[in-house]
């Protein structure tokens, strides 16, 4: 098994972080009566999911330099998936 290198908790940290992002705006689009922290933690909740699987399969069509967050994660994939996450939890919380 191999440890956490700190180049890979540093791209972790950065997907956490746009994802937390496009949480909070996934949640705002999806009701504006949202609660803030919910859908900042539904998005870095999301958003490091879907990078991760997405980095798993190797799958990234994104192949940008400026979208890569280090380590084989991709800001974008990370985005995608904090924003559906926060705004479905938001849409479905009523």
């Amino acid at each position: 098994m191999s440890s956490l290198t700190p180049e890979i908790t540093r791209a972790i940290i950065r997907i956490i972080l746009a994802g937390t992002a496009a949480g909070l705006l996934g949640g705002l689009v999806g009701s504006i009566r949202s609660s803030i922290l919910g859908s900042v933690l539904m998005g870095a909740i999301g958003g490091v999911s879907l990078a991760v699987i997405i980095r798993i399969a190797n799958l990234d069509p994104f192949d940008a330099a400026f979208l890569d967050a280090g380590q084989g994660f991709s800001y974008a994939w990370a985005a995608i998936g904090g924003i559906l996450m926060g705004y479905v939890t938001t849409r479905s919380s009523g």
